[in-house]
């Protein structure tokens, strides 16, 4: 979540049912937070998360003070009672999920993403998870199916009661950290792991560890 940050959110470390926590709060859901995670993982004494691209690879890793002025930082803020919405509940109702919009190809969810973030200046996104129902059909899926999805939650018309998730589907995985979309050239968007090249819109992917939770397509 720290790439192409200005600022990097904190990141708050807790104590969930046995098992040590790192999450990030990054949107809202009917006025429900929802939070991003990965659990087993204690800071020990360490204070930050350390972020940076070197070589054209990401590095992050955990570090006890700031040091490093090529990288960013993320502070570990360390919860003794996290509040319920950090916590997991044991099912999510339909009406706390997206509503899904698919998008016909990849160029017009970069253009979506890419002009929202150039215009709210905020960074925006991709989400890729796999497709709950391929995970769901007991036959294995063919190599022209799709098996993943890429998108994100955003609000384009004027509506509180619905939260869209556009999205594309891809038969493949998808190996690099970017998406590069040019809004002045023709080319279609391509996936990088560098965000060196000029003239280009980069939207980090972030990889869900199986289907989304919150989306049912």
């Amino acid at each position: 979540m720290c790439s192409l940050e200005r600022i990097p959110a904190p990141v708050y470390e807790y104590n969930s049912h046995g098992r040590d926590i790192l999450a990030v709060p990054s949107d809202s859901l009917n006025g429900r937070s929802i939070i991003y995670y990965i659990d087993n993982l204690s800071s020990d004494e360490n204070q930050y998360l350390l972020y940076k691209i070197t070589n054209n690879m990401e590095e992050a890793y955990l570090v006890e003070t700031v040091k490093d002025t090529s990288a960013l930082y993320s502070p570990i803020i360390k919860v003794s009672s996290p509040p319920p919405s950090f916590l997991k509940t044991s099912k999510v109702s339909t009406p706390n999920r997206y509503t899904g919009v698919g998008l016909r190809d990849l160029r017009s969810l970069s253009k979506l993403v890419a002009f929202r973030t150039i215009y709210e200046e905020s960074t925006i996104p991709l989400f890729l998870s796999s497709n709950q129902s391929v995970e769901e059909s007991s036959k294995a899926p063919s190599e022209d199916k799709a098996t993943y999805i890429l998108g994100t939650p955003m609000s384009t018309f004027d509506s509180v009661e619905t939260n869209y998730f556009y999205y594309v589907t891809m038969s493949k995985t998808i190996d690099k950290c970017f998406l590069k979309f040019s809004i002045h050239k023709s080319n279609d968007p391509s996936f990088s792991n560098h965000i060196d090249e000029h003239g280009f819109i980069y939207l980090k992917i972030i990889q869900l560890d199986g289907v989304h939770p919150l989306l049912k397509v």
